[in-house]
């Protein structure tokens, strides 16, 4: 009887291996339906890669003619001439004002003093004189004009290139004080630096 014992678990152990025969089974159709899966995923992705390419294909070509055909004044004979509208501003009349003598000291390099006169004229919109004419804005503006020159050396101030820098640095401190309005330029009346 012990050996019928040992054959029926012979037996039972056949029974598994056939079980595991059915899973072998099952992993071929896992394997199948996976390969399936990636196949059908390539497939979506390259449908879509199409897609895109196929529509920004269409974009170029209609954006492209559209350029070409409005280089070409085709869109002007298809839609019309736009109309033109002709606006014209009244800045009024320039106007020249002078501000008061200015001299100072420029700064010092070595052992030799140099200092600076200036008379100054602004030129700025009729409607905004008063503000240049009102006495408390004309101080500040000599003083930060007086204030300036005291940071500039006689190097500075040579020449034309010197010149025209001084005239658009007085000009940025005048518009700073003189701010919202705003002078067109100045000019030099007199400018002496010895």
């Amino acid at each position: 009887m012990a050996v019928k014992d040992d054959e029926e678990e012979y037996e039972y152990e056949d029974d598994d291996e056939y079980e595991d025969d059915e899973d072998w089974e099952d992993d071929e159709d896992d394997e199948a339906r996976a390969a399936r899966e990636e196949a059908e995923a390539k497939a979506r992705t390259k449908k879509r890669l199409v897609t895109i390419l196929a529509v920004a294909g269409v974009l170029l070509v209609l954006g492209g003619g559209g350029f070409a055909a409005h280089m070409l004044g085709l869109t002007e004979k298809i839609f019309g001439k736009p109309d033109i509208t002709e606006v014209t501003l009244d800045l009024g009349k320039p106007v020249t004002a002078p501000l008061p003598e200015i001299r100072t000291d420029l700064k010092t390099t070595g052992r030799r003093n140099h200092f600076i006169k200036l008379n100054i004229i602004v030129q700025l919109n009729e409607t905004d004189l008063p503000a240049l004419k009102d006495a408390t804005k004309t101080a500040m503006i000599v003083d930060g004009i007086k204030t300036h020159l005291r940071g500039m050396e006689f190097k500075d101030l040579q020449g034309k290139a010197g010149s025209e820098r001084l005239r658009y640095e007085l000009l940025n401190v005048i518009n700073h004080t003189l701010a919202p309005v705003q002078a067109h330029t100045i000019l030099f009346k007199d400018l002496i630096i010895q």
